[in-house]
């Protein structure tokens, strides 16, 4: 068993490295123009939870209100996953195909 310490040292790394990874995948999508402007802070919030090793049910609980009001609103037809069943699922989806749903 490691000591506490080099757990925590791997643990901490292992976060970083996986936030670096989240933060390539931003850069990418934002580099060729894919990433919507208005889904930014978003990422930004999920960069944070990957950061922390949030859990996808600890970080929607941090952004509720954000969460609740993309679930209160129906899909923009004009976006890719229009047959999701609200905005927040087609966001996610959208997100799934820029490599930037972590969960």
């Amino acid at each position: 068993m490691k000591p506490y310490t080099e757990t925590n040292v791997s643990s901490s790394q292992r976060k970083v490295g996986l936030a670096s990874d989240y933060s390539a995948h931003i850069q990418e999508a934002m580099r060729y123009d894919r990433l919507r402007s208005s889904d930014y802070p978003l990422v930004m919030t999920i960069l944070d939870a990957v950061l922390q090793g949030y859990t996808r049910e600890r970080w929607e609980k941090e952004q509720q209100r954000t969460v609740d009001g993309l679930t209160q609103r129906l899909p923009e037809k004009s976006m890719a996953h229009a047959n999701e069943t609200n905005h927040y699922e087609q966001t996610i989806s959208c997100l799934k195909d820029l490599s930037l749903w972590p969960w």
